[in-house]
């Protein structure tokens, strides 16, 4: 991307949102200057091949962008009208005689090229005339003979954050502009500073009182800084020392730092602060704090973050903010806006992680009580299991006892089981003996036998009478008889 060329797209944007008057961002949004830079179109074709440039836009600033882009590649040896090395004067009369301009066609042609007469100039006001959307001044050298007339709209001189008086010394930045109505020039002012210790001073203690009295830096309206923050937003130069002071502080706790690049040094760095301060809140709402840090300087080094504009942005952040900014003797009024502030770039570092400290120390302090305990319940185990070991010792030997005694008891019972089976075993063969004895069967195989009369022994001759039909049982099978005489 061509910087230098963006540079000028940025102030050309300014400078037409004031003659429309309309904000910047509804000429052209930032995202479109980027692209033009970056492309360098060189024709209506190809500026149309932009993403945000329609026939609309091409109708209206087309012109304007193509010689910008024109006049910034003459630096790099392309040809442009009226800005030509001497060498090639018969070509560029030659070209001035070719091209009739309008009016308003060449002084917008002239308020392009004049962006590169950017400027900061110091000197003393001679007048001032406030519009309430926009200030018209002059400045005077101290010999009164020189008066430059000097323009600034309302948004800029807030965010400048001086009251101009007569007589007051400034320093202004900005560029020349001629206003097409008038054809009046003037200096397109876009910052005015103080100048002088003293003069600096007052002015810081008249817009802390107005904003004290506002209750800007009231401690009720402030918001904690989360504990245990872990996406941080980090407004600050990266070419200075307190990116490093921050982040060499903060611990490996595994923190998410999204980066805003802003300048910290002189009153111009309050565009970038500002800038930050919005993208954050718009972009990253979800961010656990923002840190606005900056190291050491001198009071007037200082002065972006004692202006109002900027002021008022920290105060009004959605995120809490932390402030890091290097001035012990009078705290910037940045600092006492902020959620919560510490001196320097490396205490916002400690503020952040502290949280994450004291619990790291609880978490240690945690495992050496848990060690203790476990390495107590380990001994008192010890205690314990040589204590069964001894238990144990005594109730094996008293089951070895036991055992024995079974043994013994278990002997005894058996002899006297035995006795008494034996004895069991005589009766039994004695009752055999006696059962066999009385046995019919034995009886019938002696000779005897067995006389019955419907199923009924017959013990005696009543019991039957001449004719009945009895049956005779012997040893190896039955008879039957009939009664024939009873003797």
């Amino acid at each position: 991307m061509n910087k230098a060329l963006l540079e000028k797209l940025k102030k050309w944007q300014s400078e037409r949102a004031r003659r429309d008057n309309v904000e910047a961002y509804r000429v052209l949004p930032y995202s479109v200057l980027g692209e033009i830079a970056r492309r360098q179109p060189q024709s209506a074709e190809e500026l149309l091949e932009v993403k945000g440039i329609k026939e609309k836009k091409l109708a209206r600033y087309g012109k304007e962008i193509l010689a910008l882009v024109a006049g910034e590649l003459n630096d790099q040896g392309s040809t442009f009208p009226f800005f030509e090395q001497s060498s090639q004067n018969s070509s560029r009369s030659n070209l001035i005689e070719d091209k009739i301009y309008e009016v308003g066609e060449y002084l917008d042609f002239l308020n392009i090229k004049l962006l590169e007469a950017e400027a900061k100039i110091k000197g003393e006001v001679s007048s001032v005339e406030n519009r309430g959307n926009y200030v018209f001044f002059g400045i005077k050298d101290k010999s009164g003979e020189s008066l430059l007339n000097c323009f600034i709209w309302g948004n800029d001189y807030s965010v400048s954050g001086v009251e101009l008086e007569e007589g007051m010394e400034v320093i202004i930045w900005g560029y020349p502009n001629v206003y097409r109505p008038s054809g009046r020039m003037s200096f397109q002012t876009k910052l005015i500073e103080v100048v002088g210790e003293g003069a600096l001073k007052k002015a810081y203690d008249d817009l802390k009182r107005k904003l004290e009295a506002e209750g800007l830096f009231a401690p009720e309206r402030k918001k904690k800084i989360p504990d245990f923050s872990h996406k941080i937003g980090l407004i600050t130069s990266h070419q200075g020392a307190a990116i490093g002071d921050f982040t060499s502080n903060l611990g490996s706790y595994g923190f998410q730092i999204k980066f805003f690049d802003s300048r910290v040094e002189g009153k111009q760095a309050v565009f970038d602060l500002t800038k930050a301060l919005k993208w954050f809140n718009k972009n990253i709402p979800s961010l656990d704090a923002i840190v606005l840090v900056r190291g050491g300087g001198s009071f007037e080094s200082l002065q972006a973050f004692n202006t109002e504009s900027l002021v008022r942005e920290v105060a009004n952040s959605k995120i809490p903010i932390l402030a890091g900014i290097g001035h012990e003797k009078d705290i910037s009024l940045a600092a006492l806006a902020a959620d919560k502030m510490v001196s320097t770039p490396t205490g916002a570092a400690v503020e952040i992680t502290k949280s994450w400290d004291e619990a790291a120390g609880k978490v240690d302090e945690a495992e050496r009580n848990l060690l203790g305990y476990l390495s107590e319940v380990f001994e008192r185990f010890k205690q314990a299991k040589t204590k069964i070991h001894r238990e144990a010792e005594k109730i094996g030997q008293a089951i070895l006892y036991s055992r024995e005694k079974i043994s013994s008891f278990s002997k005894n019972v058996s002899s006297s089981f035995s006795r008494q089976v034996e004895g069991i075993k005589e009766k039994i063969k004695n009752a055999e003996k006696q059962i066999n004895l009385n046995n019919p069967e034995r009886q019938l195989k002696l000779g005897y036998s067995l006389v019955s009369l419907g199923g009924k022994i017959v013990r005696s001759v009543k019991r039957v009478r001449v004719g009945d039909e009895v049956d005779i049982k012997v040893s190896d099978g039955e008879m039957k008889s009939e009664i024939k005489d009873i003797i």
